[in-house]
């Protein structure tokens, strides 16, 4: 019994341009690759007598699957059911329990229904770092505050290796750096500013993930904290900063040729602003999930801003930095959605920070998988996996077009409901 399902009469979005106007794509289910691609109708077509299925994309855009590259999944199994609804095949965990991500990633690797995951696991924390402090005073979960506990304080070399070891012991595909003093955060610390890692022990911690051949990302949301980060050679910055952008932030990313995962979608639940931006996803859901998108946490001190961040995220892609798409989803956390802050976050960079659509839909698929080094994911090209999205109209020409997701594939198996 044949496996594979024939995709024609499609427009074809690689991850990086438009490759076909009324092209196919021929995925097996079995292998749960892409298999051949047709990029002209005039091709020789396809047989079709002997395939499971047929499928007329007239009128439609083929994308690879969206990738979300920062968020927090905690034991959450309903976040990755959530973000595959929206096309968003892969979700990259920059914070995890150990445990609770295999047990993710267990789910992932036996159902096609779900998004995959890939994760830091737990991140290079210090005594009394971030995020040690904040679940300190916003969480009632007691489990959640005795693992906290437990949690990584590096000190030294061998507190640095130790940590590399557990971690890829877990499965994790690249490392988290932290370097967070809460200055920009209203919240009543116990300890203001909370105690951050020396540059010196940053550049230990980047340099072994180095030669243990592991991306370095790194969490900050200030200018110091992104000039900290870079100068410890950080590969990527888990956020824009809120503060507005100065020339040496962007000679900084140019010399060390990071990337930025701008979190716009988190970023403006921390303010209070962009309201209308969640209004226009909050337009796709009902009830209490409705409710829960138009929040916001609204923690932020005077002199942060969405504003500050939008700044950023447009100088550094007119500086040719790579911009990639993640939104900093964490269930609990109100102003937010799996999959649905995928959307927002691109249509903000799109209406926000002057990218074409072309430019935001690459930010969520192929410059992600070039930049973290993922080759079997993120562009459409024959043996890669099949994590497809078909779109009724043209999303390289209106980003809007996303909200009209008729289709999700992945591995090749078709999504029953989207």
């Amino acid at each position: 019994m044949s496996t594979q399902t024939l995709i024609q009469h499609v427009r074809i979005f690689d991850g990086a341009s438009v490759i076909a106007q009324d092209g196919s794509v021929m995925i097996n289910a079995q292998s749960g690759r892409i298999e051949q691609i047709w990029r002209d109708a005039s091709d020789s077509s396809p047989d079709t007598d002997h395939l499971a299925t047929v499928i007329d994309g007239t009128g439609c855009t083929l994308i690879p699957g969206l990738i979300d590259a920062h968020v927090h999944a905690h034991q959450d199994l309903c976040l990755l059911e959530r973000a595959i609804r929206y096309g968003v095949t892969t979700v990259l965990d920059l914070h995890n329990e150990r445990d609770w991500f295999q047990e993710l990633k267990q789910v992932a690797e036996r159902r096609r229904d779900v998004a995959d995951i890939k994760s830091a696991c737990l991140s290079a924390t210090v005594a009394g770092g971030w995020p040690t402090e904040i679940l300190s005073v916003t969480t009632g979960n007691p489990e959640l505050k005795n693992r906290t506990l437990r949690w990584p304080n590096l000190t030294d070399q061998q507190s640095i290796d130790e940590w590399i070891v557990a971690n890829q012991a877990a499965g994790a595909s690249f490392v988290k750096l932290m370097q967070e003093d809460g200055c920009f955060c209203s919240v009543p610390f116990s300890t203001w500013p909370i105690p951050t890692p020396s540059l010196e022990l940053q550049k230990r911690i980047v340099d072994t993930a180095h030669r243990n051949n592991l991306l370095a990302v790194a969490h900050a949301m200030s200018n110091h904290a992104t000039l900290r980060v870079l100068a410890a050679g950080a590969d990527g910055v888990a956020h824009s900063s809120m503060q507005p952008v100065t020339d040496e932030i962007v000679q900084a990313f140019k010399a060390t040729n990071a990337f930025v995962i701008p979190t716009l979608t988190a970023l403006a639940s921390c303010t209070g602003d962009e309201p209308e931006t969640r209004e226009r996803i909050a337009q796709t859901l009902q009830g209490t999930e409705k409710e829960h998108v138009l929040g916001c946490v609204n923690v932020m001190r005077e002199g942060y801003s969405v504003k500050a961040c939008i700044g950023q995220v447009t100088a550094l892609k007119e500086a040719g930095i790579d911009v990639i798409c993640g939104t900093d989803t964490a269930t609990p956390l109100p102003g937010m959605r799996a999959g649905a802050s995928v959307y927002e976050e691109l249509w903000m960079y799109v209406h926000r920070c002057g990218f074409t659509p072309i430019e935001a839909l690459a930010s969520a698929t192929s410059k992600t998988v070039d930049r973290f080094g993922f080759s079997d994911r993120g562009r459409i090209e024959e043996g890669r996996l099949a994590d497809l999205v078909l779109v009724e109209g043209d999303p390289t020409q209106s980003i809007e077009a996303l909200w009209q997701t008729r289709k999700v594939w992945r591995n090749g198996d078709l999504l029953k409901a989207v």
